[in-house]
């Protein structure tokens, strides 16, 4: 088939994710969702082994660049036989793939050869379109490529969280030695720093209190010496923030 022959199909062509629209039958159906990995050849072949017995095929149109893949256009001599073909193989699976398939928006160029309606395109009008389609191309390629940094910095991000709440488990699980920073749980899940700030600072050495965005309702706080955060620590053992919430202190896990 020449390049120009393909023109109305690229021009109308649809991503395959996206549901067909519908438009008035004709002859010629957009057949989408198919396995993208099939070879050029092949896909032709097979369409046309599964679509001639519902009629005459005038044309199978199917593309290799990365925009058009998954997706062809079979031409049939009539509308009746593509109607036929559309009611009966809706949904058939295709290499474990559920086919899609609508009437083409556009008449395909193997209809207007017959009509003798078909014009053309000159060389200047092919080689815009193809720049066209190159930009097309990019521009998925490219929005790809920023979906997939996405899910890398989201997938780094579950695994932070991961490691921090697998922290916080074993320093709510294990009793550690003695050292300058405490872990605080049990505490109202609405306490905040500046809540725990009073009563920490009141022993020398307090430096910091650290919440835990991801699991409220516990904390840490640093002390400048073991011995000092040991005074607090036995100092608010069991302190109620609140009549239900005493507060359990121990050496966070190093």
């Amino acid at each position: 088939m020449a390049a120009d022959d393909t023109t109305n199909m690229e021009v109308v062509a649809m991503s395959t994710e996206e549901e067909a629209p519908l438009h008035p039958p004709n002859q010629t159906l957009y057949v989408s969702n198919l396995n993208n990995k099939l070879k050029q050849v092949e896909l032709k072949k097979c369409l046309l082994c599964i679509f001639s017995p519902f009629g005459t095929i005038l044309d199978i149109v199917a593309m290799n660049n990365y925009r058009l893949r998954g997706q062809a256009w079979v031409v049939f001599a009539q509308t009746e036989q593509a109607t036929l073909a559309l009611s009966k193989m809706q949904g058939f699976p295709f290499f474990d793939m559920p086919m899609r398939i609508s009437y083409a928006k556009a008449k395909s160029d193997a209809v207007r050869k017959l009509e003798g309606t078909f014009v053309a395109r000159t060389p200047e009008q092919m080689k815009e379109h193809r720049e066209m389609e190159k930009r097309k191309s990019e521009e998925v390629r490219a929005s790809k490529a920023v979906a997939k940094q996405a899910r890398r910095e989201e997938e780094a991000l579950e695994k932070k969280r991961k490691a921090e709440e697998e922290r916080i488990a074993a320093a709510m699980n294990e009793e550690a030695p003695p050292h300058n920073i405490l872990f605080v749980q049990n505490l109202p899940a609405a306490t905040t720093d500046k809540m725990l700030r009073p009563l920490f600072s009141q022993f020398p050495g307090f430096q910091e209190v650290r919440m835990v965005e991801a699991r409220p309702g516990i904390a840490f706080v640093e002390f400048d010496h073991e011995r000092r955060a040991g005074a607090a620590l036995a100092g608010l053992q069991n302190f109620k923030i609140t009549p239900e919430n005493a507060m359990k202190i121990a050496y966070a896990k190093r």
